[in-house]
This record gives structure tokens, sequence and C-alpha cells, in this order.
């Protein structure tokens, strides 16, 4: 009987020690995902920054279009058209009826 829980005892030791193995690995290649991951992240990110950048400048040049016909040529010749947008009226509040 007490070879049996010799035998018993060494198996589930070697469980343990295999399983542990396997969690150490399993942990690293997960670490490694997670920097792949961040760095993808980070390129998203920094892709996202350029085209605010680019869409604000945009932005900047149409309005100095109105004043300058030579950045409005330039924008024209990129095949970029800018549109004046009527200015909203103010409309009067309504009177409350009594």
């Amino acid at each position: 009987m007490k070879s049996l829980h010799f035998y018993i005892t060494l198996a589930l030791g070697a469980l343990c020690f295999v399983l542990s193995i396997t969690s150490i690995v399993l942990g690293r290649s997960n670490n490694n995902l997670q920097l792949q991951q961040q760095r993808q992240q980070e390129e998203i990110n920094k892709g996202n920054a350029a085209l605010q950048i680019g869409q604000n400048m945009l932005r900047d040049m149409a309005e100095l279009s109105l004043k300058n016909d030579k950045i409005k040529q330039v924008l024209t010749s990129h095949g970029l058209t800018v549109n004046v947008a009527p200015t909203p009226t103010p409309t009067p509040a309504p009177t409350p009826s009594r």
C-alpha cells in the first residue's frame, strides 16, 4: 500500500510540475501578444492624430481662401472647392401666450 501512495503522489507532483511549466509558457506568450497589440494601437493613434491635423489644416486653408485668391487657386488645382455656408439668422424667441 505504501508503494501505491508513493506512485500516486509522484504522479500528482509531476502533473503539478507540468501544469506550472505550461502556465509560465502561456503567460509569456500572452505578454508578447499584449505588447504586439499595444504597438498596433499606438500606430492607429498616430494615424488618427495625423488625420485630425490634416483636417484642421484643410479647414484653416479653406477659411483663408475666402480672403486670398491664390490659396483658393491652389485648393481648386487640387480638386477642392470651398463653399460658403450662409450664416444662420437668429430666430426671435416665441412670446408666451396667456
